[in-house]
Protein backbone atom coordinates (compact mmCIF):
# COMPACT_ATOMS: atom_id res chain seq x y z
CA UNK A 1 0.00 0.00 0.00
CA UNK A 2 1.36 3.25 -0.73
CA UNK A 3 1.59 5.78 2.00
CA UNK A 4 0.30 9.37 0.88
CA UNK A 5 -1.54 9.39 -3.44
CA UNK A 6 -1.63 13.11 -4.04
CA UNK A 7 -4.31 14.42 -6.56
CA UNK A 8 -2.82 17.28 -8.40
CA UNK A 9 0.44 18.45 -9.45
CA UNK A 10 0.74 21.94 -9.17
CA UNK A 11 3.16 24.03 -6.75
CA UNK A 12 1.59 22.42 -3.55
CA UNK A 13 0.85 18.95 -4.41
CA UNK A 14 4.50 18.48 -5.89
CA UNK A 15 5.86 20.22 -2.75
CA UNK A 16 3.83 18.04 -0.41
CA UNK A 17 5.12 14.77 -2.50
CA UNK A 18 9.16 16.10 -2.16
CA UNK A 19 8.78 16.66 1.56
CA UNK A 20 7.30 13.28 2.32
CA UNK A 21 9.55 11.75 -0.44
CA UNK A 22 11.88 12.95 1.50
CA UNK A 23 11.20 11.64 4.70
CA UNK A 24 11.37 8.35 3.08
CA UNK A 25 7.40 7.68 2.70
CA UNK A 26 6.55 6.00 -0.55
CA UNK A 27 3.95 8.70 -2.57
CA UNK A 28 2.14 8.69 -5.65
CA UNK A 29 1.38 12.47 -7.59
CA UNK A 30 -1.79 11.78 -10.09
CA UNK A 31 -1.79 14.67 -12.58
CA UNK A 32 -4.39 14.63 -15.03
CA UNK A 33 -2.38 17.01 -17.65
CA UNK A 34 0.09 15.35 -19.82
CA UNK A 35 2.79 17.98 -19.48
CA UNK A 36 3.19 20.92 -17.56
CA UNK A 37 1.48 23.88 -18.51
CA UNK A 38 3.51 27.09 -20.07
CA UNK A 39 1.25 29.65 -18.98
CA UNK A 40 2.80 31.98 -16.38
CA UNK A 41 0.30 32.40 -14.01
CA UNK A 42 0.63 33.04 -10.59
CA UNK A 43 4.35 34.55 -9.98
CA UNK A 44 4.73 35.88 -6.75
CA UNK A 45 6.83 33.77 -3.89
CA UNK A 46 6.43 35.64 -0.84
CA UNK A 47 9.30 34.89 2.31
CA UNK A 48 7.38 32.08 4.04
CA UNK A 49 6.66 30.36 0.43
CA UNK A 50 10.21 30.92 -0.04
CA UNK A 51 11.08 28.68 3.18
CA UNK A 52 8.82 26.10 2.23
CA UNK A 53 10.59 25.90 -1.11
CA UNK A 54 14.06 26.39 0.68
CA UNK A 55 12.77 22.89 2.74
CA UNK A 56 11.69 21.33 -0.64
CA UNK A 57 15.23 21.36 -1.52
CA UNK A 58 14.92 24.53 -4.72
CA UNK A 59 15.17 27.50 -2.90
CA UNK A 60 18.49 28.24 -4.19
CA UNK A 61 17.97 27.71 -8.11
CA UNK A 62 13.91 29.31 -7.34
CA UNK A 63 16.17 32.54 -6.39
CA UNK A 64 18.66 32.41 -9.01
CA UNK A 65 16.24 31.83 -11.03
CA UNK A 66 13.51 34.80 -10.02
CA UNK A 67 13.80 38.41 -9.75
CA UNK A 68 13.51 39.61 -5.90
CA UNK A 69 11.47 42.42 -5.58
CA UNK A 70 13.17 44.52 -2.69
CA UNK A 71 10.74 47.76 -2.75
CA UNK A 72 7.51 48.71 -4.19
CA UNK A 73 6.31 51.93 -4.83
CA UNK A 74 2.89 53.85 -5.89
CA UNK A 75 3.03 56.54 -8.31
CA UNK A 76 0.56 59.13 -9.38
CA UNK A 77 1.54 60.20 -12.95
CA UNK A 78 5.22 60.89 -12.76
CA UNK A 79 5.25 61.85 -8.83
CA UNK A 80 6.07 58.73 -6.23
CA UNK A 81 3.45 59.20 -3.45
CA UNK A 82 4.29 56.27 -1.73
CA UNK A 83 7.71 53.56 -0.99
CA UNK A 84 7.87 50.28 0.54
CA UNK A 85 11.18 49.21 1.49
CA UNK A 86 10.91 44.89 2.05
CA UNK A 87 14.47 45.08 3.46
CA UNK A 88 12.95 45.65 7.11
CA UNK A 89 11.94 42.24 7.08
CA UNK A 90 13.37 39.14 9.26
CA UNK A 91 14.49 35.93 7.82
CA UNK A 92 16.24 34.62 5.25
CA UNK A 93 14.10 36.32 2.40
CA UNK A 94 13.44 40.20 2.60
CA UNK A 95 11.68 40.08 -0.69
CA UNK A 96 9.03 38.95 -2.54
CA UNK A 97 10.53 36.47 -5.05
CA UNK A 98 8.96 36.70 -8.90
CA UNK A 99 8.94 33.87 -10.59
CA UNK A 100 6.25 32.61 -13.09
CA UNK A 101 4.13 29.71 -11.74
CA UNK A 102 5.05 27.18 -15.12
CA UNK A 103 9.19 27.54 -13.39
CA UNK A 104 8.25 26.84 -10.30
CA UNK A 105 6.22 23.51 -11.20
CA UNK A 106 9.35 22.77 -13.51
CA UNK A 107 11.73 22.95 -10.59
CA UNK A 108 9.52 21.29 -7.85
CA UNK A 109 9.12 18.38 -10.54
CA UNK A 110 12.82 17.94 -11.37
CA UNK A 111 13.29 17.95 -7.47
CA UNK A 112 10.62 15.17 -6.74
CA UNK A 113 11.91 13.02 -9.80
CA UNK A 114 15.48 13.42 -8.31
CA UNK A 115 13.87 12.04 -4.66
CA UNK A 116 11.63 9.49 -6.51
CA UNK A 117 11.24 8.81 -10.54
CA UNK A 118 7.96 7.11 -10.03
CA UNK A 119 6.00 9.62 -7.99
CA UNK A 120 4.89 11.68 -10.46
CA UNK A 121 2.04 9.74 -12.81
CA UNK A 122 1.07 12.15 -15.81
CA UNK A 123 -1.88 11.66 -17.53
CA UNK A 124 -3.80 10.08 -14.23
CA UNK A 125 -7.13 11.36 -12.77
CA UNK A 126 -8.45 10.07 -9.61
CA UNK A 127 -12.07 9.48 -10.48
CA UNK A 128 -13.50 7.98 -6.94
CA UNK A 129 -12.26 6.87 -3.69
CA UNK A 130 -14.01 4.84 -1.00
CA UNK A 131 -12.87 3.96 2.33
CA UNK A 132 -10.60 1.36 3.43
CA UNK A 133 -10.61 -0.06 7.19
CA UNK A 134 -6.61 1.11 7.36
CA UNK A 135 -6.51 3.71 3.98
CA UNK A 136 -8.47 4.50 0.92
CA UNK A 137 -9.00 2.68 -2.63
CA UNK A 138 -8.52 4.92 -5.49
CA UNK A 139 -10.07 4.29 -8.87
CA UNK A 140 -8.27 6.71 -12.02
CA UNK A 141 -7.94 6.84 -14.99
CA UNK A 142 -4.25 7.28 -17.47
CA UNK A 143 -3.62 7.04 -20.79
CA UNK A 144 -1.34 5.13 -22.19
CA UNK A 145 1.04 5.87 -23.82
CA UNK A 146 0.57 5.85 -28.06
CA UNK A 147 2.64 4.42 -31.10
CA UNK A 148 4.76 7.44 -30.19
CA UNK A 149 5.77 7.29 -26.84
CA UNK A 150 3.39 10.22 -26.13
CA UNK A 151 0.56 9.77 -23.27
CA UNK A 152 -1.68 10.24 -26.34
CA UNK A 153 -3.50 6.53 -26.29
CA UNK A 154 -6.40 5.17 -24.92
CA UNK A 155 -7.39 6.02 -21.34
CA UNK A 156 -7.25 3.00 -19.18
CA UNK A 157 -8.99 1.69 -15.65
CA UNK A 158 -6.65 0.80 -12.71
CA UNK A 159 -6.79 1.08 -8.35
CA UNK A 160 -4.39 2.18 -6.03
CA UNK A 161 -4.77 1.90 -2.23
CA UNK A 162 -2.89 4.43 -0.42
CA UNK A 163 -2.89 5.29 3.78
CA UNK A 164 -3.89 8.46 3.16
CA UNK A 165 -5.14 10.16 0.11
CA UNK A 166 -4.65 14.75 -0.23
CA UNK A 167 -6.73 16.58 -3.17
CA UNK A 168 -4.46 19.32 -4.04
CA UNK A 169 -6.23 19.51 -7.47
CA UNK A 170 -7.23 23.12 -7.48
CA UNK A 171 -10.77 25.07 -7.36
CA UNK A 172 -12.65 22.56 -9.74
CA UNK A 173 -11.64 19.65 -7.01
CA UNK A 174 -12.78 16.21 -8.10
CA UNK A 175 -11.56 14.94 -4.57
CA UNK A 176 -13.40 18.01 -2.52
CA UNK A 177 -16.66 17.08 -4.90
CA UNK A 178 -16.75 13.40 -4.10
CA UNK A 179 -16.09 13.99 -0.41
CA UNK A 180 -19.53 16.33 -0.65
CA UNK A 181 -18.05 19.43 1.18
CA UNK A 182 -19.75 22.34 0.31
CA UNK A 183 -17.32 25.53 -1.23
CA UNK A 184 -18.46 28.34 0.53
CA UNK A 185 -18.06 32.19 -0.55
CA UNK A 186 -18.60 34.48 -3.59
CA UNK A 187 -17.50 35.51 -6.68
CA UNK A 188 -16.51 39.03 -6.90
CA UNK A 189 -17.57 41.74 -9.37
CA UNK A 190 -14.57 42.65 -10.32
CA UNK A 191 -12.89 42.07 -14.20
CA UNK A 192 -9.05 42.08 -14.36
CA UNK A 193 -6.80 41.63 -17.59
CA UNK A 194 -3.54 40.98 -16.75
CA UNK A 195 -0.60 39.86 -19.49
CA UNK A 196 3.22 39.85 -19.66
CA UNK A 197 5.29 42.09 -21.94
CA UNK A 198 8.79 43.08 -22.56
CA UNK A 199 10.11 46.16 -20.31
CA UNK A 200 10.09 49.40 -21.00
CA UNK A 201 9.00 51.30 -17.72
CA UNK A 202 12.98 51.64 -16.25
CA UNK A 203 11.07 50.34 -13.48
CA UNK A 204 13.82 47.33 -12.69
CA UNK A 205 13.36 45.33 -10.08
CA UNK A 206 11.06 47.71 -8.17
CA UNK A 207 6.84 46.83 -8.00
CA UNK A 208 4.96 49.74 -8.81
CA UNK A 209 1.44 50.72 -8.32
CA UNK A 210 0.09 53.35 -10.71
CA UNK A 211 -2.72 55.32 -9.37
CA UNK A 212 -5.44 56.20 -11.66
CA UNK A 213 -8.97 56.95 -11.22
CA UNK A 214 -10.22 54.55 -13.14
CA UNK A 215 -8.56 51.91 -10.97
CA UNK A 216 -5.00 51.34 -10.06
CA UNK A 217 -2.65 49.49 -12.55
CA UNK A 218 -0.02 46.88 -10.90
CA UNK A 219 3.44 46.30 -12.64
CA UNK A 220 5.46 43.77 -11.65
CA UNK A 221 9.14 42.80 -13.27
CA UNK A 222 9.82 39.29 -14.68
CA UNK A 223 12.89 37.21 -15.53
CA UNK A 224 14.17 38.10 -19.03
CA UNK A 225 13.46 41.42 -18.97
CA UNK A 226 9.71 40.93 -18.98
CA UNK A 227 7.27 42.91 -16.65
CA UNK A 228 3.70 41.39 -15.61
CA UNK A 229 0.97 44.29 -15.80
CA UNK A 230 -2.71 44.10 -14.16
CA UNK A 231 -5.55 46.37 -14.64
CA UNK A 232 -9.00 46.62 -13.36
CA UNK A 233 -11.54 47.08 -15.72
CA UNK A 234 -15.25 47.89 -15.92
CA UNK A 235 -17.73 44.67 -17.74
CA UNK A 236 -18.13 47.05 -20.65
CA UNK A 237 -14.90 48.26 -20.98
CA UNK A 238 -12.26 46.96 -23.52
CA UNK A 239 -9.83 44.48 -22.23
CA UNK A 240 -7.00 45.50 -24.68
CA UNK A 241 -4.63 45.45 -21.64
CA UNK A 242 -2.06 47.35 -24.24
CA UNK A 243 -4.72 50.52 -24.03
CA UNK A 244 -5.75 50.23 -20.66
CA UNK A 245 -2.03 50.56 -19.47
CA UNK A 246 -1.13 53.49 -22.26
CA UNK A 247 -4.02 55.26 -21.43
CA UNK A 248 -3.59 55.34 -17.43
CA UNK A 249 0.17 54.93 -17.24
CA UNK A 250 1.62 56.63 -20.40
CA UNK A 251 3.67 53.43 -20.86
CA UNK A 252 3.75 51.47 -23.93
CA UNK A 253 3.08 47.92 -23.98
CA UNK A 254 2.60 46.48 -27.26
CA UNK A 255 -0.02 43.53 -27.21
CA UNK A 256 2.37 42.25 -30.65
CA UNK A 257 4.88 41.67 -28.12
CA UNK A 258 2.53 39.90 -25.50
CA UNK A 259 3.70 36.21 -24.04
CA UNK A 260 1.07 35.63 -21.88
CA UNK A 261 -2.73 37.46 -21.44
CA UNK A 262 -5.77 36.98 -19.42
CA UNK A 263 -8.79 38.56 -18.54
CA UNK A 264 -10.35 37.06 -15.16
CA UNK A 265 -12.35 37.52 -12.60
CA UNK A 266 -11.93 37.10 -8.40
CA UNK A 267 -13.50 34.81 -5.67
CA UNK A 268 -13.27 34.32 -2.65
CA UNK A 269 -14.36 30.95 -0.98
CA UNK A 270 -13.83 27.72 1.37
CA UNK A 271 -14.71 24.65 2.80
CA UNK A 272 -16.00 24.26 6.39
CA UNK A 273 -12.76 22.00 7.01
CA UNK A 274 -9.90 20.28 5.00
CA UNK A 275 -9.96 16.64 6.53
CA UNK A 276 -12.16 14.20 6.39
CA UNK A 277 -11.32 10.72 7.70
CA UNK A 278 -8.10 9.82 5.56
CA UNK A 279 -8.49 12.60 2.71
CA UNK A 280 -6.91 15.70 2.82
CA UNK A 281 -7.34 19.13 0.84
CA UNK A 282 -4.88 21.76 0.86
CA UNK A 283 -4.67 24.89 -1.73
CA UNK A 284 -6.78 25.83 -4.09
CA UNK A 285 -8.74 22.64 -3.86
CA UNK A 286 -9.61 23.69 -0.31
CA UNK A 287 -9.69 27.52 -0.15
CA UNK A 288 -9.91 30.26 -3.07
CA UNK A 289 -8.64 33.58 -2.51
CA UNK A 290 -8.74 36.71 -5.23
CA UNK A 291 -5.15 36.76 -6.98
CA UNK A 292 -5.12 40.76 -6.45
CA UNK A 293 -2.05 40.20 -3.84
CA UNK A 294 -0.71 36.94 -4.83
CA UNK A 295 -0.86 35.35 -1.89
CA UNK A 296 -2.79 31.83 -3.19
CA UNK A 297 0.40 29.91 -3.91
CA UNK A 298 2.28 30.59 -0.63
CA UNK A 299 -0.97 29.51 1.22
CA UNK A 300 -0.92 26.29 -0.65
CA UNK A 301 3.00 25.75 -0.38
CA UNK A 302 2.41 26.41 3.85
CA UNK A 303 -0.56 23.50 3.57
CA UNK A 304 2.23 21.33 2.47
CA UNK A 305 4.99 22.39 4.74
CA UNK A 306 2.39 21.94 7.99
CA UNK A 307 0.69 18.68 6.73
CA UNK A 308 3.95 17.01 5.16
CA UNK A 309 4.77 16.11 9.33
CA UNK A 310 1.05 15.41 10.17
CA UNK A 311 1.14 13.00 7.78
CA UNK A 312 4.50 11.34 8.74
CA UNK A 313 3.14 10.81 12.14
CA UNK A 314 0.11 9.83 11.46
CA UNK A 315 1.18 6.71 9.41
CA UNK A 316 4.09 5.64 12.08
CA UNK A 317 1.16 5.02 14.27
CA UNK A 318 2.79 8.11 16.69
CA UNK A 319 -1.28 8.62 18.12
CA UNK A 320 -4.50 6.54 18.54
CA UNK A 321 -7.26 7.11 16.05
CA UNK A 322 -9.28 9.32 18.16
CA UNK A 323 -5.99 11.77 18.95
CA UNK A 324 -5.17 11.72 14.84
CA UNK A 325 -8.64 12.81 14.46
CA UNK A 326 -7.53 15.45 16.52
CA UNK A 327 -4.40 16.54 14.94
CA UNK A 328 -5.83 16.71 11.78
CA UNK A 329 -9.12 18.78 13.02
CA UNK A 330 -6.40 21.68 14.21
CA UNK A 331 -4.53 21.17 11.20
CA UNK A 332 -7.63 22.11 9.41
CA UNK A 333 -8.70 25.16 11.81
CA UNK A 334 -5.37 27.01 11.41
CA UNK A 335 -4.90 26.44 7.50
CA UNK A 336 -8.07 27.94 7.29
CA UNK A 337 -7.79 30.63 9.82
CA UNK A 338 -4.50 31.34 7.29
CA UNK A 339 -6.90 31.36 4.21
CA UNK A 340 -9.40 33.81 6.45
CA UNK A 341 -6.55 36.46 6.87
CA UNK A 342 -5.73 36.31 3.51
CA UNK A 343 -8.86 36.59 2.36
CA UNK A 344 -9.57 39.88 4.26
CA UNK A 345 -6.00 41.06 2.90
CA UNK A 346 -6.93 40.17 -0.92
CA UNK A 347 -9.99 41.97 -0.32
CA UNK A 348 -8.57 45.08 0.73
CA UNK A 349 -5.93 44.98 -2.23
CA UNK A 350 -9.20 45.05 -4.38
CA UNK A 351 -10.80 47.81 -2.80
CA UNK A 352 -7.93 50.22 -2.96
CA UNK A 353 -7.74 49.30 -6.70
CA UNK A 354 -10.95 49.87 -7.61
CA UNK A 355 -12.26 53.46 -9.35
CA UNK A 356 -13.16 56.28 -7.01
CA UNK A 357 -16.33 57.22 -8.16
CA UNK A 358 -17.32 59.90 -6.00
CA UNK A 359 -14.32 60.53 -3.98
CA UNK A 360 -11.03 62.61 -5.28
CA UNK A 361 -8.49 60.53 -6.28
CA UNK A 362 -5.87 62.51 -4.01
CA UNK A 363 -7.43 60.63 -1.07
CA UNK A 364 -6.15 57.43 -1.90
CA UNK A 365 -2.73 58.87 -2.55
CA UNK A 366 -2.66 60.22 0.92
CA UNK A 367 -3.54 57.20 2.77
CA UNK A 368 -0.89 55.34 0.40
CA UNK A 369 1.69 58.40 1.40
CA UNK A 370 0.61 58.28 4.92
CA UNK A 371 0.88 54.40 5.57
CA UNK A 372 4.58 54.90 4.07
CA UNK A 373 5.09 57.40 5.40
CA UNK A 374 5.27 56.46 9.06
CA UNK A 375 7.88 53.59 9.58
CA UNK A 376 5.87 51.58 12.69
CA UNK A 377 2.61 51.56 9.82
CA UNK A 378 5.38 50.85 7.17
CA UNK A 379 6.77 48.05 8.54
CA UNK A 380 3.44 46.55 9.81
CA UNK A 381 2.38 47.03 6.55
CA UNK A 382 5.09 44.94 4.40
CA UNK A 383 5.15 42.41 6.82
CA UNK A 384 1.11 41.91 6.39
CA UNK A 385 1.50 42.26 2.73
CA UNK A 386 4.47 39.39 2.40
CA UNK A 387 2.47 37.00 4.90
CA UNK A 388 5.55 37.17 7.08
CA UNK A 389 3.39 37.26 9.89
CA UNK A 390 -0.08 34.94 10.62
CA UNK A 391 0.39 32.79 7.63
Amino acid sequence: MIDVLIAGGGPSGLALATLLAQSGMTVRVLEPRPSPSTHSRAIGLHPPALEVLDAVGVGTAAVAAGVPIRRGIGLAGLDTVASMDFGVLSGPHPYVLSLPQSHTVRLLQERLSAVDPDALLRGTAVDSFAPLDDGVRVSLTENTRGPGGQLDGPRASKTLSARYLVGADGVDSTVRRQLGLPFIGRRYGDHYVMGDYPDGTGFGSTAALILHREGIVESFPLPGRLRRWVAWRRPDETADLSALVLGRTGHHAAAADATMNSDFRCSRRSVPRMAADRVVLIGDAAHEVSPIGGQGMALGLLDAAALAPLLGEAIAGAWSAGATAERFSAFSDRRLRAAARAGRQAHLNMMLGRPLARRPDGLRRTVLAGLARHSVVHDAVARRFTMSHGF
